[in-house]
């Protein structure tokens, strides 16, 4: 028997949602046969069988997100061996899961103290003395005035971003020991200390502690009204709940601002109309304006960095990562075309054309779809006038392409039709001002209006 498990996917990927089973429960498959459609929140991926059997046991259904190291299946070898593990290429990195501790013994009976006068009545919610060992409870949001002052509170070194995570997972930073600088605690300390927390314990039964255990309990939601019906429900799965839950904590970890320009490219337009008359084949706008972007960000280094939020650093990145967002009958997805920077305006156009038919038929390779320094999204003719689009979180800026139109413009005293675009740039002001972000655009603009591709043009003249 063996038991496939889900492997390290790698580059922080934790979990996968089951998208689609190709096999059942009593199938036989052969060694390579495709078993599953996985997806995480980079990509979709299939996953293959590590050897020839019959199915015996599907351990998810379609829609279930699966843990790096969880059982996948089960599959009936027929060689009668014992059961074995398998993943497929890399196995996971994660330890087995450790044996069940033992409960500590009971503390020995305290002396009954000597009687005192009775204390100053105090609010129900107030805190436990300080050698009792009340029922782990959810922690509390700190208020916005205390988290304002800087990353000592309470005694405790951790960012406002590791608090929030550690209110969320309900760990108590005043029992961790960073492994960051100066005792820090990193976000690692805050998903290390949640993995390895007790089961809860009991409820109190002392009436103080019972008072302070409802006050802080949530109370049930109400019950949910009927749904008219004409109303129906579908399940948010696959590539749209990546989507949603990657651009949630985008826009909550990202302090986004917008900048639209105007740029003017019928030189541009003019030389790939003029190269189609004399039934040449020119790339699309979209391969000419990657090139440029290409070309403009080594000077603006800063919107080809990220911010770590745990460590409070601006991580410059010398490559460029290049991700073209696509439009797919299940949601956007984002290819990256790795080192682009060694590409000129024909080879771009190959890959950008590549990745995006792979994407819509769902076969990109999970390290196709991670590792981007800068986005751009274009919705191509649909683009609009403006956008604002959401930054690829941890990059720091995305570039969004809107529709190229014909309009009346002035060139000097004169009024002429024009092929206009606006570009709408959305950046992270934690790491990048809107000074910055106008520098790139001008730059950009510079080389798009003067259609200045003598990797290409020139090359072809």
């Amino acid at each position: 028997m063996i038991r496939f498990k889900l492997p390290d996917i790698g580059e922080g990927v934790v979990e996968a949602e089951v998208v689609e089973w190709k096999v059942k429960v009593g199938d036989v498959v052969a060694v390579d046969q495709t078993l599953v459609e996985l997806m995480t929140d980079k990509a979709s991926f299939e996953i293959p069988s590590p050897a020839a059997g019959k199915i015996a046991r599907l351990g998810f259904r379609e829609g279930d997100v699966v843990k790096v190291g969880e059982v996948l299946l089960e599959i009936e070898d027929g060689d009668g061996a014992a059961t074995v593990e398998a993943a497929p290429s890399s196995p996971p990195s994660a330890a087995p899961e450790p044996a069940p501790r033992a409960a500590p013994p009971p503390p020995p009976p305290r002396a009954a103290p000597p009687p005192a006068p009775p204390p100053p009545r105090r609010p129900a919610a107030s805190a436990p003395a300080a050698d009792h060992h009340p029922p782990r409870m959810p922690a509390r949001p700190v208020s916005h005035q205390r988290a304002s002052h800087g990353l000592d509170e309470d005694g405790v070194q951790a960012v406002p971003a590791v608090r929030e995570l550690a209110r969320r997972l309900a760990v108590d930073l005043t029992r961790l020991a960073g492994s960051g600088p100066g005792g820090r605690i990193m976000r690692r300390d805050v998903e290390e200390a949640a993995r390895n927390a007790p089961p809860p314990e009991p409820a109190p039964s002392a009436p103080l502690e019972a008072a302070v255990a409802a006050a802080t309990t949530p109370a049930s939601p109400a019950p949910r009204p009927p749904d008219p019906p004409d109303w129906k429900r579908v399940p948010l799965r696959g590539v749209r709940r990546a989507i949603a839950r990657h651009l949630l904590e985008a826009r909550h970890r990202t302090a986004h601002f917008s900048y639209v320009e105007e740029i003017d490219l019928t030189e541009l337009v003019t030389r790939r109309e003029r190269l189609a008359a004399e039934g040449r084949e020119a790339p699309s706008p979209l391969a000419f304006l990657a090139r440029a972007v290409i070309r403009t960000l080594p000077a603006h280094p800063l919107l080809n960095a990220s911010l770590d939020d745990d460590a409070s650093e601006l991580v410059m990145k010398a490559a460029i990562h290049l991700g073209v967002a696509v439009a797919t009958d299940d949601g956007l997805v984002v290819p990256v075309i790795h080192d682009a920077a060694a590409l000129g305006v024909p080879a771009l156009a190959t890959r950008i054309g590549d990745l995006s038919e792979r994407a819509r038929a769902g076969r990109l390779r999970p390290e196709e779809a991670r590792g981007g320094t800068f986005t751009i999204t274009s919705l191509g003719k649909l683009g609009g006038i403006v956008s604002t689009p959401i930054v690829n979180h941890p990059e720091s800026a995305i570039l969004g392409v809107n529709a190229i139109r014909k309009r009346a413009r002035y060139v000097g005293d004169e009024l002429v039709p024009r092929h206009v675009m606006n570009v709408s740039m959305s950046v992270d002001h934690r790491v990048a001002d809107g000074f910055h972000c106008a520098r790139f655009v001008e730059d950009l603009r510079a080389i798009l209006e003067a259609a200045d591709f003598p990797d290409f043009f020139e090359a072809g003249a």
